[in-house]
């Protein structure tokens, strides 16, 4: 992660250059970074865009995130409920580059960042993620070189449910903090019974606030569940550590 971080660091140096890499055909020329860490590439909300935008309060992030279609809504709450990602910020760079003698700019929608890397995210309904194929196998190619892997993710996934209705009752639940003494109460039950279910949190069983733990839990990543199967019957246990 070091040797990637000052990989990135030259890169971002050398970015008032014409090329960072200058070689002839096919080739990525640039990639340019906002002034600041936390800004965008481009901006996003503005009152005079036709298509639907929005703010979107990340708990993860702890600022608003800009959004300019439904399908990066979706993918903002799927990230923010995902404890392996670390850190995303939307709009977070351009790649400049030459694709059969056409020079072309592009803004990748998310950069996503986990413990093992960085990854780009361009998000597509599937009927338009068949139009920039030849982009994308290009980009999916070339920026491992420079420190990121890069891949469309559809629209339609990203609004699977109830994953989607799941993420956002969590999110709902989970943003507040909680006291060491619910946490406890948590420990000890599932220490005698492996599992907690939703229902049984929202029954009292863990007390006026046993949905908030439950969520905050997850969201902390020190609970899992089947976010795929309806969350009333959702089975919280302790999530497994990874190295």
């Amino acid at each position: 992660m070091e040797d990637l971080n000052k990989h990135l660091e030259v890169i971002k140096k050398e970015s008032h250059r014409k090329t960072v890499i200058d070689m002839t055909g096919d080739v990525i020329l640039k990639l340019e970074f906002p002034e600041n860490d936390s800004g965008r590439s481009r901006k996003i909300v503005t009152r005079s865009r036709a298509r639907p935008t929005g703010k979107y309060p990340s708990w993860k992030m702890g600022r608003m995130m800009q959004w300019e279609s439904h399908n990066e809504l979706n993918a903002f709450r799927l990230i923010d409920a995902n404890a392996s990602i670390t850190s995303f910020q939307e709009q977070p760079l351009t790649i400049y580059f030459r694709l059969n003698g056409e020079t072309h700019r592009h803004h990748p929608d998310i950069l996503v960042t986990t413990a093992n890397g960085r990854e780009l995210w361009e998000i597509k309904p599937a009927s338009e993620a068949r139009t920039v194929a030849q982009r994308t196998k290009f980009l999916t190619e070339h920026l491992p070189h420079l420190g990121f892997a890069y891949r469309v993710v559809l629209g339609e996934e990203l609004a699977k449910q109830p994953r989607l209705r799941n993420i956002q009752e969590i999110l709902k639940f989970g943003r507040a903090d909680i006291s060491s003494a619910e946490r406890e109460l948590v420990r000890q039950i599932l220490k005698r019974t492996n599992t907690i279910s939703w229902n049984s949190a929202a029954r009292g069983d863990l007390g006026v606030r046993g949905r908030h733990v439950l969520a905050h839990l997850f969201l902390k990543g020190e609970l899992t569940c089947n976010v795929d199967e309806p969350i009333a019957g959702a089975m919280f246990s302790i999530a497994q550590a990874t190295s």
